[in-house]
């Protein structure tokens, strides 16, 4: 079982961003992914200053079907980003288009950044302690 806001405090403690990231509230990450509150056992979601397109993202998800959705929800949250930062932004673009992203069993796992691997790196640990 992973501890969805033990993995997002992590990665927000360990990699190496540009901006400083804050959790917000679950129902600001419930309208941020516009996400079905039926589909979601559990949330933590930490968003930037808007200097940067960095986020994480971590969701227990109720059943595999409801982690299939939460992944929708996800990618449409990277897409709008993506948009909204082109001309804002540009240099924010590439950090949009490969993000971070996992989904295993019940649970996703998303995050901008610059750091991948790292990324990659953290949440293989975390799950293999867990």
């Amino acid at each position: 079982k992973l501890e969805v806001a033990e993995c997002a405090h992590l990665l927000s403690e360990t990699i190496a961003f540009q901006d400083s990231l804050t959790a917000v509230s679950d129902e600001m990450a419930t309208v941020l992914y516009r996400l079905n509150e039926a589909d979601v056992a559990a949330k933590k979601v930490y968003v930037s200053t808007g200097a940067t397109a960095e986020e994480i993202a971590v969701f227990e998800a109720v059943d595999k079907e409801a982690a299939a959705r939460i992944k929708e929800a996800v990618l449409q949250r990277a897409a709008e980003q993506e948009a909204a930062f082109r001309d804002y932004l540009p240099a924010e673009v590439p950090k949009l288009q490969k993000p971070y992203l996992y989904v295993v069993d019940r649970y996703v796992i998303f995050c901008v950044s610059n750091h991948n691997e790292a990324v990659k790196t953290a949440v293989e640990e975390l799950l293999a302690s867990n």
